[in-house]
């Protein structure tokens, strides 16, 4: 076993050392802020990293346990986003003291962090960033057309019903909240294949509602709630709906969602109201969403995490189909999913593309085992607990999917590793 050094949950070669900043930016914030060694364009792209991040988890459910276990009684704040959130005053105070103003999302904070100073906090940190001015280029966006249930195959119309429900939901609940709400992947293409297929969605959270912290915490519910049609979709949907906000449309990074994808989407409003993006450098974040991929991997592997269940088989389905996308992101080459993979293969010898098409093979063959009926009414309060409990329910009554994790995970690190290798090779000669 190869010598690894762990940071922050990472497994760290010492030849990736040179990339820490890239690949392990919480860590090196955490470790250089104090010392005056983080350069301003450096914090500025990190905040922004973070208010991506932390926008995503709070407004996907980003509870404690506790949190978690009890909703909608009890709805409190992980650990890890208010270490995040409390990280980011430190950036929001250099920031300050090289000319920008931060001085009123510095004020927000308390030694006692809730919900509502979290969504306070968020807001005044996107309104203080959004204030720093850049230059990038303006691309313009390919409208999407309306989701149309009715134009799919007659005989799907009931599993896709989860859809129009939503597309209703979303009309009546979400559109004074959001600047746009799309449904992306197969569903949107119509490719998907049932038993398999989930449901991903990317909500743009409007300007208003990021500088209102009340309409933040009305959104956190609405949002968390519409995984209940998700999981009728898919019992083992393993994500929540992708989130960026108006503000980053004009500083835009597509490691977040590459504009590509939009040509695919479907549009669950009536009219697409975006048009344009200001796209920045995403090279720094391609390169850690790609070590994100190697280290799940790498932790999988060294920790003998090969005995998963169904929810966690599927999740590591996913991130292998995932892979050629993130390998050609971070050679800056953006394509849609579908067509990554022929684009990828041509990089890797024959052996070692075999762990992709293995995966695929699964997938097509794919047995879903439906919900527990009496557990779907009880999504509609807390849709994640519900379908967790779904999927163990599921693996003690049902005969699993034959998956073969540990072939899967072994073969899988050895490819990405070796996809990590030419981007680390290629990092090197550009330093």
């Amino acid at each position: 076993m190869k010598s690894y050094r762990q940071i922050d949950g990472y497994y760290i070669k010492e030849d990736e050392e040179f990339l820490i900043k890239d690949i392990v930016p919480d860590y090196y914030i955490d470790l250089n802020i104090g010392r005056n060694l983080v350069d301003v364009e450096y914090a500025a792209r990190f905040l922004q990293n973070s208010l991506n991040y932390l926008l995503s988890s709070f407004l996907n459910g980003g509870f404690s346990y506790k949190g978690y276990m009890l909703y909608p009684f009890v709805k409190g704040l992980s650990r890890d986003n208010l270490t995040r959130i409390r990280r980011l005053k430190k950036v929001a105070v250099l920031l300050n003291n090289d000319g920008y103003d931060f001085s009123s999302s510095i004020g927000k904070y308390k030694d006692k962090i809730n919900s509502g100073d979290f969504a306070s906090i968020l807001s005044a940190l996107y309104h203080d960033f959004s204030l720093i001015e850049n230059r990038n280029k303006i691309i313009k966006k390919k409208k999407c057309r309306e989701l149309n249930i009715s134009s799919y195959k007659k005989s799907d119309l009931n599993y896709l019903k989860p859809l129009n429900e939503l597309k209703d939901y979303a009309n009546k609940n979400l559109k004074q909240h959001l600047s746009g709400f799309y449904l992306h992947g197969s569903l949107s293409t119509r490719d998907y294949m049932k038993g398999w297929s989930d449901v991903d969605t990317l909500s743009v959270i409007s300007r208003k509602a990021i500088d209102d912290p009340d309409a933040l915490l009305s959104l956190r519910d609405r949002l968390y709630f519409i995984r209940h049609f998700f999981y009728k979709i898919d019992p083992l949907q393993h994500h929540g709906s992708a989130v960026i906000s108006e503000y980053d449309l004009g500083n835009y990074c597509q490691a977040y969602f590459p504009i590509k994808i939009f040509e695919y989407s479907k549009s669950f409003f009536k009219d697409d109201a975006i048009s344009k993006l200001v796209v920045r450098d995403f090279s720094s974040e391609a390169l850690k969403n790609l070590f994100w991929f190697v280290n799940y991997f790498r932790k999988l592997k060294i920790e003998k995490r090969f005995r998963l269940g169904s929810y966690e088989s599927k999740a590591l389905l996913h991130s292998i189909t995932l892979f050629p996308t993130l390998y050609l992101q971070s050679k800056g080459i953006l394509t849609y999913k579908k067509f990554s993979f022929g684009i990828a293969k041509r990089d890797f010898i024959k052996s070692d593309w075999e762990v992709i098409e293995k995966a695929s093979s699964i997938r097509s063959n794919w047995k879903s085992f439906g919900i527990v009926p009496l557990i779907t009414p009880a999504s509609r309060i807390n849709p994640l607990l519900c379908y967790q409990l779904n999927s163990r329910l599921m693996d003690i009554f049902n005969k699993p999917n034959k998956v073969g994790c540990q072939g899967l995970i072994e073969n899988m690190l050895r490819l990405s590793e070796k996809a990590w290798g030419k981007v680390k090779e290629n990092a090197k000669r550009k330093i």
